[in-house]
Protein backbone atom coordinates (compact mmCIF):
# COMPACT_ATOMS: atom_id res chain seq x y z
CA UNK A 1 0.00 0.00 0.00
CA UNK A 2 1.05 3.67 -0.77
CA UNK A 3 2.63 5.77 2.06
CA UNK A 4 0.53 9.16 2.52
CA UNK A 5 2.89 12.25 2.81
CA UNK A 6 1.38 15.29 3.76
CA UNK A 7 3.71 18.24 3.12
CA UNK A 8 7.19 17.19 2.95
CA UNK A 9 7.78 17.98 -0.89
CA UNK A 10 11.44 16.84 -1.29
CA UNK A 11 10.79 13.61 1.08
CA UNK A 12 8.20 12.92 -1.96
CA UNK A 13 10.70 13.71 -4.75
CA UNK A 14 13.26 11.40 -2.10
CA UNK A 15 10.74 8.48 -2.08
CA UNK A 16 10.43 8.87 -5.64
CA UNK A 17 13.77 8.48 -6.92
CA UNK A 18 13.77 4.80 -4.46
CA UNK A 19 10.96 3.73 -6.07
CA UNK A 20 8.80 3.77 -2.82
CA UNK A 21 5.27 4.24 -3.89
CA UNK A 22 3.93 7.18 -2.60
CA UNK A 23 1.03 9.66 -2.68
CA UNK A 24 0.61 13.11 -1.56
CA UNK A 25 -2.32 13.65 1.08
CA UNK A 26 -4.84 15.19 -1.31
CA UNK A 27 -4.50 12.31 -3.88
CA UNK A 28 -5.16 10.22 -0.87
CA UNK A 29 -8.33 11.17 0.21
CA UNK A 30 -9.98 11.37 -2.79
CA UNK A 31 -8.53 7.89 -4.04
CA UNK A 32 -10.31 5.95 -6.75
CA UNK A 33 -10.30 2.19 -5.60
CA UNK A 34 -11.31 -1.10 -7.29
CA UNK A 35 -11.07 -4.64 -6.82
CA UNK A 36 -8.22 -5.91 -8.95
CA UNK A 37 -9.61 -8.71 -11.87
CA UNK A 38 -7.86 -11.18 -12.37
CA UNK A 39 -7.99 -14.69 -14.36
CA UNK A 40 -6.27 -17.59 -13.41
CA UNK A 41 -6.44 -20.32 -16.28
CA UNK A 42 -5.76 -23.42 -14.17
CA UNK A 43 -3.98 -26.25 -16.51
CA UNK A 44 -3.15 -28.63 -13.32
CA UNK A 45 -5.60 -31.64 -13.23
CA UNK A 46 -6.44 -31.28 -9.66
CA UNK A 47 -7.46 -28.28 -9.97
CA UNK A 48 -9.40 -27.64 -6.00
CA UNK A 49 -6.23 -28.03 -4.66
CA UNK A 50 -4.48 -25.54 -7.33
CA UNK A 51 -7.06 -23.11 -6.43
CA UNK A 52 -6.56 -23.41 -3.05
CA UNK A 53 -2.64 -22.98 -3.12
CA UNK A 54 -3.14 -19.98 -5.80
CA UNK A 55 -5.87 -18.15 -3.63
CA UNK A 56 -3.92 -18.67 -0.41
CA UNK A 57 -0.86 -16.50 -2.35
CA UNK A 58 -3.11 -13.96 -3.52
CA UNK A 59 -4.71 -13.28 -0.26
CA UNK A 60 -1.62 -12.13 1.45
CA UNK A 61 -2.42 -8.38 0.53
CA UNK A 62 -4.94 -6.11 1.60
CA UNK A 63 -5.64 -5.13 -1.46
CA UNK A 64 -9.30 -6.17 -2.99
CA UNK A 65 -8.95 -8.75 -5.89
CA UNK A 66 -11.90 -10.18 -7.74
CA UNK A 67 -10.91 -14.11 -8.99
CA UNK A 68 -11.90 -15.29 -12.83
CA UNK A 69 -11.03 -19.04 -12.75
CA UNK A 70 -10.51 -19.90 -16.62
CA UNK A 71 -10.09 -23.36 -18.28
CA UNK A 72 -9.44 -24.78 -21.34
CA UNK A 73 -12.41 -26.39 -23.43
CA UNK A 74 -10.90 -28.68 -25.73
CA UNK A 75 -9.76 -31.20 -22.86
CA UNK A 76 -11.78 -32.68 -20.70
CA UNK A 77 -10.31 -32.85 -17.02
CA UNK A 78 -9.84 -36.48 -15.77
CA UNK A 79 -9.82 -35.16 -12.10
CA UNK A 80 -12.35 -32.86 -11.92
CA UNK A 81 -16.15 -33.39 -12.58
CA UNK A 82 -17.57 -31.42 -15.16
CA UNK A 83 -20.36 -30.27 -13.44
CA UNK A 84 -17.80 -28.27 -10.69
CA UNK A 85 -16.05 -26.66 -13.84
CA UNK A 86 -19.17 -26.02 -15.71
CA UNK A 87 -20.29 -23.79 -12.53
CA UNK A 88 -17.39 -21.98 -11.36
CA UNK A 89 -15.34 -21.84 -14.40
CA UNK A 90 -15.28 -19.75 -17.45
CA UNK A 91 -14.04 -20.94 -21.00
CA UNK A 92 -11.79 -17.98 -23.25
CA UNK A 93 -14.76 -18.09 -25.34
CA UNK A 94 -16.99 -16.95 -22.02
CA UNK A 95 -14.14 -14.10 -21.24
CA UNK A 96 -12.19 -13.07 -24.87
CA UNK A 97 -14.21 -9.29 -24.44
CA UNK A 98 -12.78 -8.75 -20.94
CA UNK A 99 -9.74 -7.25 -19.72
CA UNK A 100 -7.76 -8.09 -16.69
CA UNK A 101 -5.01 -6.54 -14.27
CA UNK A 102 -3.50 -9.79 -13.80
CA UNK A 103 -3.57 -13.34 -15.16
CA UNK A 104 -1.93 -16.35 -13.57
CA UNK A 105 -1.31 -19.69 -16.06
CA UNK A 106 -0.29 -22.24 -13.97
CA UNK A 107 1.89 -25.13 -14.75
CA UNK A 108 0.52 -28.66 -16.13
CA UNK A 109 1.80 -31.98 -16.52
CA UNK A 110 2.82 -32.58 -19.72
CA UNK A 111 6.44 -31.80 -20.28
CA UNK A 112 6.83 -35.30 -21.89
CA UNK A 113 5.36 -33.79 -24.81
CA UNK A 114 6.18 -31.39 -27.76
CA UNK A 115 4.24 -28.02 -27.10
CA UNK A 116 2.35 -28.73 -30.20
CA UNK A 117 1.80 -32.51 -29.45
CA UNK A 118 -0.66 -31.10 -26.63
CA UNK A 119 -4.37 -31.35 -27.71
CA UNK A 120 -5.49 -27.95 -26.42
CA UNK A 121 -1.96 -26.22 -27.90
CA UNK A 122 -4.17 -24.10 -30.18
CA UNK A 123 -6.19 -22.80 -27.48
CA UNK A 124 -3.28 -21.81 -24.92
CA UNK A 125 -1.86 -19.25 -28.14
CA UNK A 126 -5.64 -18.01 -27.81
CA UNK A 127 -4.45 -17.51 -24.70
CA UNK A 128 -1.08 -16.33 -25.15
CA UNK A 129 -2.55 -13.36 -27.83
CA UNK A 130 -5.10 -12.43 -25.02
CA UNK A 131 -2.67 -11.49 -22.69
CA UNK A 132 -0.68 -9.37 -24.80
CA UNK A 133 -3.81 -7.31 -25.38
CA UNK A 134 -6.40 -7.78 -22.93
CA UNK A 135 -3.72 -8.17 -19.74
CA UNK A 136 -1.78 -5.59 -18.05
CA UNK A 137 0.44 -8.35 -16.36
CA UNK A 138 0.67 -12.17 -16.47
CA UNK A 139 2.56 -14.50 -14.50
CA UNK A 140 3.28 -17.81 -16.14
CA UNK A 141 4.20 -20.61 -13.43
CA UNK A 142 6.47 -23.60 -14.17
CA UNK A 143 5.58 -25.59 -17.24
CA UNK A 144 3.24 -22.60 -18.54
CA UNK A 145 6.50 -20.48 -18.54
CA UNK A 146 8.74 -23.05 -20.68
CA UNK A 147 5.23 -22.98 -23.04
CA UNK A 148 5.11 -18.78 -22.58
CA UNK A 149 8.64 -18.27 -23.35
CA UNK A 150 8.40 -21.21 -26.49
CA UNK A 151 5.34 -18.63 -27.76
CA UNK A 152 6.37 -15.48 -27.51
CA UNK A 153 10.13 -15.77 -28.01
CA UNK A 154 10.69 -19.46 -29.51
CA UNK A 155 12.74 -20.79 -26.42
CA UNK A 156 13.00 -24.34 -26.61
CA UNK A 157 12.49 -26.31 -23.28
CA UNK A 158 15.53 -29.31 -22.49
CA UNK A 159 14.75 -32.62 -20.56
CA UNK A 160 16.16 -32.76 -18.00
CA UNK A 161 16.96 -36.52 -17.76
CA UNK A 162 15.47 -37.13 -14.24
CA UNK A 163 12.71 -35.18 -12.71
CA UNK A 164 14.32 -32.19 -10.69
CA UNK A 165 12.48 -32.13 -7.08
CA UNK A 166 12.61 -30.55 -3.88
CA UNK A 167 13.38 -26.94 -2.31
CA UNK A 168 16.48 -25.39 -3.95
CA UNK A 169 18.42 -22.30 -2.95
CA UNK A 170 18.58 -19.06 -5.79
CA UNK A 171 20.53 -16.04 -5.90
CA UNK A 172 19.39 -12.50 -7.28
CA UNK A 173 20.83 -11.61 -10.68
CA UNK A 174 19.17 -8.41 -11.05
CA UNK A 175 17.41 -5.80 -9.45
CA UNK A 176 13.45 -5.90 -9.71
CA UNK A 177 10.39 -4.44 -8.34
CA UNK A 178 9.24 -8.40 -8.21
CA UNK A 179 11.97 -9.66 -5.95
CA UNK A 180 12.57 -6.79 -3.65
CA UNK A 181 12.67 -7.36 0.18
CA UNK A 182 14.04 -10.63 -0.88
CA UNK A 183 17.52 -12.13 1.01
CA UNK A 184 20.58 -12.15 -1.64
CA UNK A 185 19.38 -16.24 -1.17
CA UNK A 186 16.03 -17.72 -1.04
CA UNK A 187 14.24 -20.85 -1.51
CA UNK A 188 11.73 -22.10 -3.97
CA UNK A 189 10.36 -25.32 -4.43
CA UNK A 190 10.64 -27.15 -7.65
CA UNK A 191 8.96 -29.88 -9.75
CA UNK A 192 10.17 -30.57 -13.22
CA UNK A 193 11.43 -32.92 -15.89
CA UNK A 194 12.16 -29.86 -18.19
CA UNK A 195 13.85 -26.18 -17.90
CA UNK A 196 14.75 -23.60 -19.78
CA UNK A 197 18.51 -23.30 -19.96
CA UNK A 198 19.95 -20.03 -18.87
CA UNK A 199 22.31 -19.72 -21.81
CA UNK A 200 19.44 -19.71 -23.93
CA UNK A 201 17.17 -17.21 -22.21
CA UNK A 202 20.34 -14.94 -22.31
CA UNK A 203 20.61 -15.05 -26.16
CA UNK A 204 16.61 -13.11 -25.79
CA UNK A 205 17.80 -9.18 -25.05
CA UNK A 206 14.18 -9.14 -24.66
CA UNK A 207 14.20 -11.27 -21.23
CA UNK A 208 16.04 -10.01 -17.07
CA UNK A 209 16.88 -12.89 -15.42
CA UNK A 210 15.89 -12.07 -11.88
CA UNK A 211 16.94 -15.03 -10.16
CA UNK A 212 18.84 -18.28 -10.72
CA UNK A 213 21.57 -20.93 -9.37
CA UNK A 214 24.31 -23.16 -10.68
CA UNK A 215 22.29 -26.09 -8.80
CA UNK A 216 18.87 -25.77 -9.94
CA UNK A 217 18.80 -23.14 -13.05
CA UNK A 218 16.70 -20.29 -13.58
CA UNK A 219 13.99 -19.77 -11.28
CA UNK A 220 12.28 -15.93 -12.03
CA UNK A 221 12.65 -14.64 -15.18
CA UNK A 222 10.56 -11.39 -16.98
CA UNK A 223 10.16 -9.63 -19.95
CA UNK A 224 11.76 -6.23 -20.42
CA UNK A 225 8.91 -4.17 -19.71
CA UNK A 226 8.09 -6.29 -16.82
CA UNK A 227 4.39 -7.30 -18.02
CA UNK A 228 5.22 -10.75 -18.68
CA UNK A 229 7.19 -12.71 -15.67
CA UNK A 230 8.09 -16.63 -15.53
CA UNK A 231 8.41 -18.95 -12.66
CA UNK A 232 10.01 -22.05 -13.07
CA UNK A 233 8.79 -23.73 -9.16
CA UNK A 234 5.83 -23.45 -7.13
CA UNK A 235 6.29 -21.34 -4.66
CA UNK A 236 2.41 -21.28 -4.27
CA UNK A 237 2.69 -25.17 -2.42
CA UNK A 238 1.58 -26.35 0.70
CA UNK A 239 3.48 -27.55 3.25
CA UNK A 240 3.27 -31.27 1.74
CA UNK A 241 2.15 -30.71 -1.77
CA UNK A 242 5.71 -32.25 -2.84
CA UNK A 243 4.97 -35.04 -0.37
CA UNK A 244 2.40 -36.00 -1.64
CA UNK A 245 4.00 -36.28 -5.30
CA UNK A 246 6.77 -38.34 -4.09
CA UNK A 247 4.42 -40.88 -2.45
CA UNK A 248 2.26 -40.65 -5.80
CA UNK A 249 5.17 -41.44 -7.65
CA UNK A 250 6.48 -43.97 -5.14
CA UNK A 251 2.53 -45.80 -5.66
CA UNK A 252 3.15 -45.89 -9.24
CA UNK A 253 6.51 -47.63 -9.20
CA UNK A 254 8.08 -44.52 -10.83
CA UNK A 255 11.02 -44.75 -8.23
CA UNK A 256 11.38 -40.99 -7.71
CA UNK A 257 14.22 -39.34 -6.15
CA UNK A 258 13.83 -38.04 -2.37
CA UNK A 259 12.83 -34.44 -2.74
CA UNK A 260 16.15 -32.58 -2.43
CA UNK A 261 16.36 -30.32 1.02
CA UNK A 262 12.51 -30.67 1.69
CA UNK A 263 13.25 -33.20 4.43
CA UNK A 264 15.35 -32.71 7.68
CA UNK A 265 18.79 -35.02 6.24
CA UNK A 266 16.62 -35.56 3.41
CA UNK A 267 15.57 -38.58 4.60
CA UNK A 268 11.19 -39.16 4.44
CA UNK A 269 10.84 -40.00 8.06
CA UNK A 270 12.11 -36.74 9.41
CA UNK A 271 9.76 -33.62 9.21
CA UNK A 272 9.70 -31.96 6.25
CA UNK A 273 11.94 -28.41 6.61
CA UNK A 274 9.35 -25.27 5.51
CA UNK A 275 11.49 -22.19 3.87
CA UNK A 276 9.84 -20.90 0.77
CA UNK A 277 6.96 -19.72 2.51
CA UNK A 278 8.45 -16.21 3.26
CA UNK A 279 9.75 -15.46 -0.06
CA UNK A 280 6.92 -17.39 -2.13
CA UNK A 281 4.55 -14.58 -0.27
CA UNK A 282 6.71 -11.98 -0.79
CA UNK A 283 7.04 -12.39 -4.73
CA UNK A 284 3.58 -12.82 -5.37
CA UNK A 285 2.54 -9.56 -3.29
CA UNK A 286 4.98 -8.07 -5.21
CA UNK A 287 3.55 -9.12 -8.50
CA UNK A 288 0.14 -7.56 -7.31
CA UNK A 289 1.09 -4.30 -5.55
CA UNK A 290 4.48 -3.28 -8.20
CA UNK A 291 3.63 -5.20 -11.45
CA UNK A 292 -0.78 -4.81 -11.53
CA UNK A 293 -1.92 -2.70 -8.50
CA UNK A 294 0.63 0.39 -9.23
CA UNK A 295 0.71 -0.04 -12.87
CA UNK A 296 -2.46 -1.29 -14.63
CA UNK A 297 -4.99 2.02 -15.17
CA UNK A 298 -7.97 2.43 -12.79
CA UNK A 299 -10.23 2.65 -15.95
CA UNK A 300 -9.42 -1.48 -17.16
CA UNK A 301 -11.08 -1.05 -20.41
CA UNK A 302 -7.64 1.00 -21.58
CA UNK A 303 -5.21 -1.76 -21.37
CA UNK A 304 -4.96 -1.97 -24.86
CA UNK A 305 -2.43 -3.68 -27.17
CA UNK A 306 0.40 -1.28 -27.82
CA UNK A 307 1.33 -0.34 -31.63
CA UNK A 308 3.72 0.76 -33.76
CA UNK A 309 2.93 2.51 -36.55
CA UNK A 310 5.37 3.13 -39.18
CA UNK A 311 4.37 5.37 -42.43
CA UNK A 312 6.36 5.16 -45.57
CA UNK A 313 7.58 8.52 -47.75
CA UNK A 314 4.61 7.56 -49.70
CA UNK A 315 2.01 8.24 -47.05
CA UNK A 316 3.25 11.48 -46.46
CA UNK A 317 4.07 12.56 -49.86
CA UNK A 318 1.87 15.58 -49.63
CA UNK A 319 -1.18 17.50 -47.53
CA UNK A 320 -3.68 14.97 -48.94
CA UNK A 321 -1.70 12.19 -47.66
CA UNK A 322 -1.32 13.44 -44.44
CA UNK A 323 -4.92 13.95 -43.81
CA UNK A 324 -5.29 9.84 -44.94
CA UNK A 325 -2.39 8.88 -42.66
CA UNK A 326 -4.06 11.50 -39.49
CA UNK A 327 -7.34 9.46 -40.47
CA UNK A 328 -5.61 6.02 -39.82
CA UNK A 329 -3.84 7.27 -36.59
CA UNK A 330 -7.05 8.24 -35.02
CA UNK A 331 -9.09 5.39 -36.20
CA UNK A 332 -7.21 2.98 -33.38
CA UNK A 333 -6.05 4.23 -30.33
CA UNK A 334 -3.48 1.93 -29.65
CA UNK A 335 -1.41 3.41 -32.40
CA UNK A 336 0.50 6.09 -30.00
CA UNK A 337 4.00 5.67 -31.52
CA UNK A 338 4.80 6.78 -34.88
CA UNK A 339 7.35 6.61 -37.02
CA UNK A 340 7.88 8.58 -40.55
CA UNK A 341 9.60 8.54 -43.36
CA UNK A 342 10.72 11.46 -45.71
CA UNK A 343 7.90 12.69 -48.00
CA UNK A 344 8.15 10.17 -51.12
CA UNK A 345 6.90 11.00 -54.75
CA UNK A 346 3.90 12.64 -55.68
CA UNK A 347 3.96 11.39 -59.10
CA UNK A 348 6.29 9.81 -61.38
CA UNK A 349 8.37 12.83 -62.52
CA UNK A 350 8.17 14.16 -58.99
CA UNK A 351 11.67 13.26 -56.87
CA UNK A 352 11.44 12.10 -53.01
CA UNK A 353 12.63 14.81 -50.59
CA UNK A 354 15.91 12.58 -49.26
CA UNK A 355 17.20 12.92 -52.97
CA UNK A 356 16.57 16.34 -53.39
CA UNK A 357 18.60 16.43 -49.63
CA UNK A 358 21.65 14.10 -51.29
CA UNK A 359 21.72 16.42 -54.25
CA UNK A 360 21.83 19.49 -51.69
CA UNK A 361 24.95 17.88 -50.24
CA UNK A 362 27.04 16.35 -53.25
CA UNK A 363 26.13 19.95 -54.87
CA UNK A 364 27.57 21.69 -51.59
CA UNK A 365 30.57 19.66 -52.11
CA UNK A 366 31.21 20.39 -55.55
CA UNK A 367 31.17 24.19 -54.39
CA UNK A 368 30.52 27.20 -56.21
CA UNK A 369 29.97 26.31 -59.95
CA UNK A 370 26.63 24.41 -59.24
CA UNK A 371 25.79 26.54 -56.50
CA UNK A 372 22.48 27.53 -58.24
CA UNK A 373 21.58 24.16 -58.39
CA UNK A 374 22.26 23.56 -54.68
CA UNK A 375 19.99 26.68 -53.74
CA UNK A 376 17.08 25.17 -56.28
CA UNK A 377 17.06 22.04 -54.36
CA UNK A 378 17.47 23.21 -51.11
CA UNK A 379 14.11 25.42 -52.14
CA UNK A 380 12.18 22.70 -53.49
CA UNK A 381 12.37 20.98 -49.61
CA UNK A 382 11.45 24.50 -48.10
CA UNK A 383 8.75 24.73 -49.97
CA UNK A 384 7.56 21.14 -50.37
CA UNK A 385 7.41 21.65 -46.35
CA UNK A 386 5.91 24.85 -46.58
CA UNK A 387 3.21 23.74 -48.93
CA UNK A 388 2.35 20.76 -46.77
CA UNK A 389 2.00 22.90 -43.74
CA UNK A 390 -0.20 25.67 -45.44
CA UNK A 391 -2.24 23.28 -46.36
CA UNK A 392 -2.92 21.52 -43.12
CA UNK A 393 -2.86 25.00 -41.81
CA UNK A 394 -0.28 24.40 -39.13
CA UNK A 395 0.72 27.29 -36.37
CA UNK A 396 2.91 29.10 -37.85
CA UNK A 397 5.84 27.80 -35.14
CA UNK A 398 6.13 25.04 -37.51
CA UNK A 399 6.63 27.12 -40.66
CA UNK A 400 9.55 28.87 -38.43
CA UNK A 401 10.96 25.33 -37.40
CA UNK A 402 10.93 24.62 -41.24
CA UNK A 403 12.73 27.88 -42.30
CA UNK A 404 15.45 26.90 -39.37
CA UNK A 405 16.12 23.42 -40.46
CA UNK A 406 16.39 24.75 -44.31
CA UNK A 407 18.86 27.00 -42.89
CA UNK A 408 20.81 24.40 -40.87
CA UNK A 409 20.95 22.64 -43.60
CA UNK A 410 22.67 24.99 -45.90
CA UNK A 411 25.12 25.87 -42.81
CA UNK A 412 26.52 21.97 -42.43
CA UNK A 413 28.68 19.98 -44.69
CA UNK A 414 27.64 16.76 -42.72
CA UNK A 415 26.00 14.06 -44.98
CA UNK A 416 23.86 11.91 -42.84
CA UNK A 417 23.07 15.45 -40.95
CA UNK A 418 21.56 17.16 -44.22
CA UNK A 419 19.49 13.99 -45.38
CA UNK A 420 18.26 13.00 -42.42
CA UNK A 421 16.23 16.65 -42.15
CA UNK A 422 13.36 15.16 -44.50
CA UNK A 423 12.57 12.55 -42.01
CA UNK A 424 13.10 15.04 -38.80
CA UNK A 425 10.68 17.92 -40.39
CA UNK A 426 8.04 15.10 -41.76
CA UNK A 427 7.76 14.08 -38.10
CA UNK A 428 7.67 17.50 -36.51
CA UNK A 429 4.87 18.58 -39.44
CA UNK A 430 3.07 15.40 -38.38
CA UNK A 431 3.29 15.75 -34.84
CA UNK A 432 1.75 19.48 -34.86
CA UNK A 433 -1.05 17.84 -37.08
CA UNK A 434 -2.12 14.95 -34.79
CA UNK A 435 -1.45 16.88 -31.48
CA UNK A 436 1.56 14.31 -30.22
CA UNK A 437 4.70 14.97 -29.15
CA UNK A 438 7.62 14.90 -31.22
CA UNK A 439 10.51 12.66 -30.02
CA UNK A 440 13.91 12.76 -31.93
CA UNK A 441 15.04 9.90 -32.89
CA UNK A 442 18.83 11.18 -31.69
CA UNK A 443 17.51 10.62 -28.32
CA UNK A 444 16.63 7.16 -28.64
CA UNK A 445 18.83 5.46 -30.90
CA UNK A 446 22.56 4.90 -30.59
CA UNK A 447 25.87 3.95 -33.04
CA UNK A 448 28.90 2.28 -31.88
CA UNK A 449 32.42 3.11 -33.14
CA UNK A 450 32.06 0.10 -35.96
CA UNK A 451 29.04 2.09 -37.05
CA UNK A 452 26.44 -0.69 -35.62
CA UNK A 453 23.16 -0.25 -33.93
CA UNK A 454 24.28 -0.46 -30.01
CA UNK A 455 21.34 -2.48 -28.72
CA UNK A 456 22.07 -1.97 -24.50
CA UNK A 457 21.71 1.82 -24.54
CA UNK A 458 19.34 2.18 -27.81
CA UNK A 459 16.66 -0.25 -26.09
CA UNK A 460 17.27 1.07 -22.12
CA UNK A 461 16.84 4.59 -23.87
CA UNK A 462 13.96 3.49 -25.63
CA UNK A 463 12.37 2.01 -22.39
CA UNK A 464 13.07 5.08 -19.95
CA UNK A 465 11.62 7.58 -22.70
CA UNK A 466 8.80 5.85 -24.25
CA UNK A 467 7.06 3.00 -22.17
CA UNK A 468 6.24 6.42 -19.92
CA UNK A 469 4.82 8.23 -23.28
CA UNK A 470 1.82 8.24 -25.27
CA UNK A 471 1.27 10.16 -28.34
CA UNK A 472 4.85 10.31 -29.79
CA UNK A 473 6.07 10.73 -33.30
CA UNK A 474 9.25 9.46 -33.77
CA UNK A 475 11.66 10.38 -37.22
CA UNK A 476 12.60 7.28 -38.60
CA UNK A 477 16.30 6.47 -41.03
CA UNK A 478 18.46 8.17 -38.08
CA UNK A 479 20.16 8.32 -34.37
CA UNK A 480 22.95 9.50 -33.20
CA UNK A 481 26.97 7.91 -33.18
CA UNK A 482 29.15 7.95 -30.51
CA UNK A 483 30.16 11.49 -31.06
CA UNK A 484 27.55 12.81 -30.46
CA UNK A 485 26.24 13.63 -34.83
CA UNK A 486 23.52 12.42 -36.78
CA UNK A 487 24.00 8.83 -38.61
CA UNK A 488 21.63 7.16 -41.13
CA UNK A 489 21.04 3.92 -41.68
CA UNK A 490 21.31 3.14 -45.30
CA UNK A 491 18.54 3.92 -47.31
CA UNK A 492 15.05 2.34 -46.22
CA UNK A 493 15.84 2.59 -42.81
CA UNK A 494 13.08 4.06 -41.55
CA UNK A 495 11.42 0.53 -41.55
CA UNK A 496 14.36 -0.35 -39.30
CA UNK A 497 13.74 2.51 -36.78
CA UNK A 498 9.92 1.59 -36.50
CA UNK A 499 11.42 -2.04 -35.84
CA UNK A 500 13.52 -1.20 -32.95
CA UNK A 501 11.21 1.10 -31.34
CA UNK A 502 8.68 -1.81 -31.56
CA UNK A 503 11.01 -4.49 -30.01
CA UNK A 504 12.50 -1.60 -27.46
CA UNK A 505 8.72 -1.07 -26.34
CA UNK A 506 7.75 -4.78 -26.33
CA UNK A 507 4.78 -3.47 -28.49
CA UNK A 508 2.11 -6.06 -29.53
CA UNK A 509 2.16 -5.25 -33.45
CA UNK A 510 4.50 -3.19 -35.71
CA UNK A 511 2.39 -2.07 -38.53
CA UNK A 512 4.23 -0.65 -41.70
CA UNK A 513 1.90 1.35 -43.86
CA UNK A 514 3.12 1.87 -47.44
CA UNK A 515 1.42 2.42 -50.68
CA UNK A 516 0.85 -1.48 -51.50
CA UNK A 517 -1.52 -4.22 -49.92
CA UNK A 518 1.23 -5.98 -48.47
CA UNK A 519 3.27 -8.59 -49.84
CA UNK A 520 2.35 -9.77 -53.79
CA UNK A 521 2.99 -13.05 -55.26
CA UNK A 522 4.62 -11.47 -58.19
CA UNK A 523 5.43 -7.23 -58.95
CA UNK A 524 1.45 -6.54 -59.97
CA UNK A 525 3.30 -4.18 -62.80
CA UNK A 526 4.39 -7.30 -64.28
CA UNK A 527 2.34 -9.81 -63.38
CA UNK A 528 -1.89 -8.14 -63.40
CA UNK A 529 -2.66 -11.71 -61.72
CA UNK A 530 -0.47 -11.19 -58.78
CA UNK A 531 -2.34 -11.52 -55.34
CA UNK A 532 -1.72 -10.26 -51.60
CA UNK A 533 -0.20 -12.82 -49.68
CA UNK A 534 -2.38 -12.92 -46.31
CA UNK A 535 -0.01 -14.13 -43.83
CA UNK A 536 3.88 -15.80 -44.09
CA UNK A 537 6.61 -16.43 -41.56
CA UNK A 538 9.77 -14.24 -40.33
CA UNK A 539 11.46 -16.16 -42.25
CA UNK A 540 9.82 -16.48 -45.70
CA UNK A 541 9.50 -12.49 -45.83
CA UNK A 542 13.99 -12.55 -45.10
CA UNK A 543 14.25 -15.24 -48.06
CA UNK A 544 12.32 -12.78 -50.81
CA UNK A 545 14.46 -9.48 -49.73
CA UNK A 546 17.68 -12.06 -50.21
CA UNK A 547 16.10 -12.89 -53.30
CA UNK A 548 15.68 -10.07 -54.75
CA UNK A 549 12.15 -8.90 -54.00
CA UNK A 550 12.06 -5.24 -53.14
CA UNK A 551 8.87 -6.20 -50.14
CA UNK A 552 10.71 -4.74 -47.03
CA UNK A 553 14.48 -4.16 -45.72
CA UNK A 554 15.93 -7.33 -44.22
CA UNK A 555 17.38 -5.74 -41.70
CA UNK A 556 14.09 -4.21 -40.61
CA UNK A 557 12.85 -8.20 -39.80
CA UNK A 558 15.66 -9.19 -37.20
CA UNK A 559 14.32 -6.59 -34.08
CA UNK A 560 10.66 -7.96 -34.38
CA UNK A 561 11.15 -11.54 -35.21
CA UNK A 562 14.08 -11.77 -31.96
CA UNK A 563 10.88 -10.35 -29.71
CA UNK A 564 7.86 -12.34 -31.97
CA UNK A 565 6.34 -9.10 -32.52
CA UNK A 566 4.03 -9.84 -35.50
CA UNK A 567 4.80 -7.08 -38.38
CA UNK A 568 1.98 -5.96 -40.94
CA UNK A 569 2.37 -4.32 -43.76
CA UNK A 570 -0.43 -2.44 -44.90
CA UNK A 571 -1.11 0.25 -48.04
CA UNK A 572 -2.16 3.62 -46.73
CA UNK A 573 -4.45 4.22 -49.40
CA UNK A 574 -6.48 1.04 -48.89
CA UNK A 575 -6.50 0.85 -45.05
CA UNK A 576 -9.48 -1.12 -44.77
CA UNK A 577 -7.42 -3.81 -46.29
CA UNK A 578 -5.58 -6.36 -43.97
CA UNK A 579 -2.46 -6.71 -46.04
CA UNK A 580 0.05 -9.31 -44.98
CA UNK A 581 0.67 -10.10 -41.41
CA UNK A 582 4.13 -11.77 -40.91
CA UNK A 583 4.80 -13.30 -37.95
CA UNK A 584 6.82 -16.63 -36.34
CA UNK A 585 6.14 -20.20 -37.97
CA UNK A 586 3.78 -22.29 -36.78
CA UNK A 587 6.33 -24.80 -36.04
CA UNK A 588 8.09 -22.37 -34.02
CA UNK A 589 5.10 -21.50 -31.58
Amino acid sequence: MPIINSTNTDLLKEFYDKDIFQIPELRATTQDIRPLKIGIVNLMPNKKETEIHLMKALSNTPLQIELDLIRTKSRKSKYTDMEYLTKNYKTLDEIKNNKYDGLIITGAPVEHLEFEEIDYWDELKELFEFARTHVYSSLFICWASQAALYYYYGVQKRNLGSKLSGVFEYELAEDSKLTRGLDDNFFYPQSRNTENEEAELRKVPDIKILARSDEAGVCISSSVDERFVFISGHGEYDTDTLYNEYIRDLNKGINPSIPRNYFKNDDPSNRILVRWKSSASLIFSNWINYFVYQQTPYQIEKIEQKVVAKFGGSSLSDSAQFAKTKDIILSDKNRTHIVVSAPGKRHDEDIKVTDLLESCYELKIKQLEIEKQRKKALGQVYERFKEISENLKLPSHVFSLISKTVEDIEDSIHRDFIISRGEYLNAQVLAAHLGYRFIDASELIFFDEAGVVDEAKTYLEIQKKLNKEEFVVIPGFYGKDFNGNIKTFERGGSDITGSIIARGMSADLYENWTDVDGVMTDDPRINENAVTISEMSYEQLLEMSRNGAKVYHPDAVNPVATASIPLRICNTNKPSNLGTLIQRTKHNK
